[in-house]
């Protein structure tokens, strides 16, 4: 049988000849005197930022270092209302090798502080952890080489309770200041109250607990804010921040006729005003425009002050006023009144 001839595109014999061409140009230029002099400035430069560091890490240093600090074998039954902090901060002093190490290679497991040490029978209490007691429980943490030069703080210290606790009311601390034309509708807390963990004598004269400082300024809508309660050194609430939401409303005017009464009138006597009935105008939020009528206003005059009253005109005032209703006007003002004779049944 004939063979078959495989035809190989002309590109490719120009695509082997590019190669060849291209790797002889980089030959080139790797063996020219310009590159080996480069080259061997790379080498010198290697080898001595190899001595430079290796000399670097064998001087001695000082470095922070945080550790991990750990209150261990509490009893279910004790609340721990001030905990000790999350992490010590250690100034070592050691070789840059081992402090590097320290940084990058070795973790540091917890400095545990054991409870059962520490505690007393009172119900409530503080404990302050010695110094040296954390040193020792670090050092063993540490190669021998290296110095403790600084523990910060210095001081450690916890507050527990032993079930000392009260329900108090929330309040919120500071001031909340709406827009123009807007008012305040309503403030609710969730919770309202918390319970509070604290020595006896902190808790006989706690009456509340007050939320950290808020400033809220030109409200013009609904709003909720999530606050932390504003506490002292070993006392602890539960929950320790709550949910206020401040509802605002708009204000808006509205007008009623409210009919003019007498009041302690005698049965042979009647009273007739001129007109019978006034227009009250007032402020009322938006959400309330529909709920306030007329009924809940009270235009009364009583016989006694008209006794005294040595004019044919009589003031208009109101003798009851919704909750949410302000800047109250009575048209007209003052009216006409005839007090009648009428008689007996």
């Amino acid at each position: 049988m004939p063979q078959r001839r495989t035809l190989r595109p002309a590109n490719n014999r120009m695509d082997s000849y590019e190669i060849k061409r291209l790797t002889l140009q980089i030959k080139a230029s790797l063996f020219s005197k310009r590159s080996r002099e480069f080259l061997i400035f790379l080498l010198f430069f290697f080898v001595s930022a190899i001595f430079w560091l290796m000399q670097t890490l064998n001087e001695t240093y000082e470095k922070e270092m945080l550790v991990p600090l750990q209150l261990d074998k509490v009893p279910s039954s004790i609340v721990i209302t001030e905990e000790l902090p999350s992490h010590l901060r250690v100034v070592l002093r050691d070789k840059g090798a081992t402090l590097l190490n320290y940084m990058y290679g070795q973790k540091f497991t917890p400095v545990r502080v054991d409870y059962s040490v520490y505690s007393t029978g009172d119900a409530a209490g503080r404990v302050r952890v010695p110094e040296a007691d954390v040193q020792k429980e670090l050092l063993p943490k540490l190669l021998s080489s290296t110095r403790i030069v600084d523990i910060q703080p210095d001081t450690l210290e916890f507050f527990y309770n032993r079930g000392l606790k009260k329900r108090v009311p929330v309040r919120l601390a500071g001031y909340v200041e709406t827009a123009p034309q807007c008012y305040l509708a309503d403030i609710t807390c969730l919770p309202d109250s918390v319970t509070v963990f604290a020595p006896a004598a902190v808790l006989d004269t706690m009456q509340a607990a007050y939320t950290a400082a808020v400033h809220v300024d030109g409200l013009a809508s609904d709003r909720e804010l999530d606050i932390p309660l504003r506490g002292a050194r070993g006392i602890k609430f539960i929950p320790d921040e709550v949910n206020f939401r401040l509802t605002v409303d708009v204000y808006t005017e509205k007008t009623v006729e409210v009919p003019i009464v007498g009041v302690n009138f005698p049965g042979s006597k009647d009273l007739r005003t001129f007109p019978s009935k006034a227009k009250v105008t007032f402020r009322i939020g938006a959400d309330r425009f529909k709920t306030v009528t007329a009924d809940d206003f009270v235009l009364a005059v009583s016989y006694e002050e008209l006794l005294q009253n040595k004019s044919s005109k009589f003031r208009l005032h109101l003798r009851s006023l919704p909750p949410g209703v302000s800047q109250v006007r009575i048209t007209p003002a003052e009216v006409d009144y005839l007090i009648e004779q009428t008689e007996e049944e």
